[in-house]
């Protein structure tokens, strides 16, 4: 675990092979394709469709609307989310408890084919690159989010640059990332990159503020779990977290003794910005 703080402290991504057994991989994915074709007909959060035919992600898979005629399903989503193996890794990374934020599923289009863009999160929400760099130093110090990645059928369709949460683009990066209003950020010449290979219920972890992309091409099947984590001692409300189906009586009802705190520490956090 020490080497795993390391490396994230450093490069800002870790890859932890089997992270989930075939058994549960298999389940996993059973479920989140169900939820998928669920949410192309009605997203419950809307009342409308989830997305077009080449949309290539979509959150919040455990809404309670996905499992009205599934109940038993939702438990074995959460406790996944909540599992030993996983908040262990967290609190390895973190140095402290780890606190639910959001989960999210990645996909391939069904018709269209595109190597995605190169981003940092902190460019989301920032008006100029003064205002982004201020972002992207205090994140880099603090690190205090995590997505990981969890494939639930083989996958390379992940790329990272090592080091870059730590630090602020380089000419070529920036040329790749941002120059001509981003006309150039799905280049496929981003140097440093690194391509992460996983098979089923391996997990990649990387700080979003660093440098990174997915690829969805129709030909290829891409099936991946993503969950978000914050530091306790950062929450942060947004989209993500506003997850007001966690209020509606007996929702954690079917969890374990041992998870459900994981989540109503979760509910206790956000619900004040849920309204």
């Amino acid at each position: 675990m020490n080497d795993l703080q390391q490396q994230w402290v450093s490069e800002g991504y870790v890859i932890i092979r089997e992270l989930f057994d075939t058994q549960r991989t298999a389940a996993l994915r059973t479920i989140c394709d169900r939820i998928l074709e669920t949410w192309r007909v009605t997203n419950p959060e809307t009342g409308k469709p989830g997305g077009s035919p080449d949309a290539t992600v979509m959150r919040h898979l455990n809404h309670q609307g996905y499992f009205a005629d599934h109940p038993a399903e939702l438990p074995i989503l959460m406790e996944a989310v909540a599992d030993d193996k996983v908040l262990d890794t967290m609190r390895a990374i973190f140095g402290e408890e780890p606190l639910f934020r959001c989960t999210s599923y990645f996909f391939n289009p069904l018709n269209t084919s595109l190597d995605g863009n190169w981003h940092r999160d902190s460019q989301f929400g920032t008006p100029d690159d003064t205002a982004e760099q201020a972002v992207l130093a205090k994140a880099a110090a603090a690190g205090n989010s995590v997505q990981m990645q969890i494939a639930l059928v083989p996958s390379d369709d992940i790329e990272v640059v090592p080091g870059s949460h730590a630090r602020w683009d380089t000419p070529a990066e920036y040329a790749i990332r941002k120059t001509d209003g981003g006309a150039n950020n799905r280049a496929n010449t981003m140097p440093g990159a690194v391509g992460v290979t996983l098979a089923p219920g391996d997990a990649v972890l990387f700080n979003p503020m660093g440098l990174h992309r997915g690829r969805y091409h129709a030909t290829r099947l891409r099936r991946t779990l993503m969950l978000t984590y914050t530091k306790t001692s950062a929450p942060h409300a947004d989209y993500f977290s506003k997850q007001p189906w966690f209020l509606t009586p007996g929702y954690l009802d079917a969890l374990t003794s041992k998870t459900k705190p994981f989540f109503e520490r979760f509910v206790n956090t956000y619900q004040a910005n849920w309204q």
